[in-house]
């Protein structure tokens, strides 16, 4: 099985609502790269036990990272990542990379990060995901 951060890009490459995304030009997994200024992370953030250690459930948790281009990209940013929480908040009962996807659900609202050192506007989400092998 995938990491999760793998499928979630997936999901974001495959999505026509969140079409214009692609991995290692503007989307990269588990790091935000220097350049380019506007970029999408995703990151594994760990998740929760399963209910026994016999069940095939994983319970992952990941973060969405969009950065903005320096100074005026705030309102951009936010526009990416609330179709990216479109996308993914919706997304259940479909298979990714062999592995079924029961549901995939915001649990919070977009937050910001601020600015990093080079004036770039910074927008976390965090994800969490049901999961079957």
């Amino acid at each position: 099985m995938n990491s999760p951060a793998v499928d979630i890009s997936a999901i974001l490459v495959l999505s026509a609502s969140a079409s214009g995304l692609t991995e290692g030009r503007d989307l990269f997994i588990s790091r935000m790269p220097s350049i380019p200024d506007a970029a999408v992370a995703i990151i594994d953030t760990g998740g929760f036990e399963p209910a026994s250690s016999t069940e095939r459930n994983e319970y992952p948790t990941v973060q969405v990272m969009v950065r903005g281009t320096i100074n005026t990209g705030y309102a951009t940013a936010y526009s990416t990542m609330n179709t990216i929480k479109g996308v993914l908040h919706k997304f259940n009962n479909q298979t990714i990379n062999s592995t079924l996807y029961q549901g995939i659900w915001a649990s919070s609202d977009i937050i910001s990060l601020g600015y990093d050192k080079n004036d770039r506007p910074t927008l976390t989400l965090n994800f969490r995901i049901h999961r079957t092998a």
